[in-house]
């Protein structure tokens, strides 16, 4: 009379068996979920680092626009291209100068090469206000390419290190008109000194840029190209 209940026993058991490997294989399949996302949204940040010397550090939005409105009226006087103001921002990162510089009425494009950044800036702004959104677009590709051309801008961002830099002042050199204004967060441009070159040969100016520093504020720096 005994074994029918045994044999409840050992079904329950083997229930409650099955029940927690079941558990054991969910945790471990959301477990190794986890990590394989973790590493497709790692990898482009390490493969980036290992390609382009560029860091990723997010610029604070409130700098940004008041470094906007305090060159505006200069841009705007300046301004012989059209009857927008244009900003780029070269290395766009989470897009955070591009939606200030669009929600300041500024005609704001940003190019990234890190998929994961511009990605997530894209995704950004689908959900941004109508007026940032239209004011506003983000380019996957590299700052030395035919798509980050600046002869239309009016202001151009940039956030390098110090090696990088007389690249990128000579880039600005090249496609920059008079009157350009150029943002940079925490590094400084390399600026032509023309009384310390006066006489030698005008290759050695390469890697400077001919421009004045008109703000200075919270390692927010304006430069107006000459």
């Amino acid at each position: 009379m005994g074994y029918p209940h045994k044999n409840g026993e050992n079904d329950v058991r083997q229930s409650d068996d099955e029940m927690n490997l079941w558990k054991k294989r969910i945790a471990l399949g959301a477990l190794g979920t986890a990590f394989t996302g973790s590493i497709l949204l790692m990898s482009p940040f390490v493969i980036m680092q290992l390609r382009s010397p560029l860091p990723y550090m997010s610029t604070p939005r409130k700098k940004v626009i008041r470094a906007l409105k305090e060159v505006a009226s200069s841009a705007k006087k300046s301004n012989t291209k059209d009857h927008e103001l244009r900003f780029m921002d070269l290395g766009s990162g989470d897009g955070e100068a591009v939606f200030a510089a669009a929600s300041v009425g500024w005609r704001a494009t940003g190019i990234e090469m890190n998929p994961t950044l511009w990605a997530v800036s894209s995704i950004r702004r689908l959900f941004s206000p109508p007026h940032v959104r239209k004011n506003c677009k983000f380019i996957l590709g590299n700052m030395w390419s035919s798509r980050a051309d600046l002869r239309l801008e009016n202001a151009v961002m940039i956030f390098g290190v110090k090696p990088l830099m007389p690249k990128i002042a000579d880039k600005i050199s090249r496609e920059c008109s008079s009157g350009t204004h150029v943002f940079s967060y925490r590094f400084r441009v390399p600026m032509f000194d023309e009384t310390a070159t006066r006489g030698k040969d005008s290759g050695s100016n390469s890697g400077f840029l001919a421009a004045d520093l008109v703000y200075d504020h919270e390692e927010m720096r304006v430069y107006r190209v000459q």
